[in-house]
């Protein structure tokens, strides 16, 4: 209970952001690559494409078809971990 209620916190605060068809992803551990992430995700229907800024690692943008998708998946994957101590911490983009 006390991980979930941790995570779930930043989002609260952050619910300015809508539902929409992309995906902010943060807490990623720095050896991540967007192809990791696109196995990931592309498991979810409407899949696009990861993007990753190489000027910040531990985040990426996941696109959808649309924010039905996106959400799909933003409730599957919340809190996973890729390594043990980073839980995927999903967000809605900000547009």
């Amino acid at each position: 209970a006390f991980q979930s209620f941790r995570q779930g916190k930043p989002t609260s605060q952050e619910a300015a952001a809508s539902p929409n068809n992309i995906l902010f992803i943060q807490n990623l551990p720095h050896e991540t690559t967007s192809m990791m992430l696109q196995m990931l995700f592309q498991q979810y229907p409407g899949f696009r494409e990861v993007r990753m800024i190489e000027a910040k690692p531990g985040i990426a943008f996941v696109e959808f078809g649309d924010d039905v998708q996106s959400s799909i998946a933003m409730q599957a994957l919340q809190g996973f971990k890729i390594s043990p101590q980073y839980p995927m911490a999903i967000t809605y983009a900000k547009k």
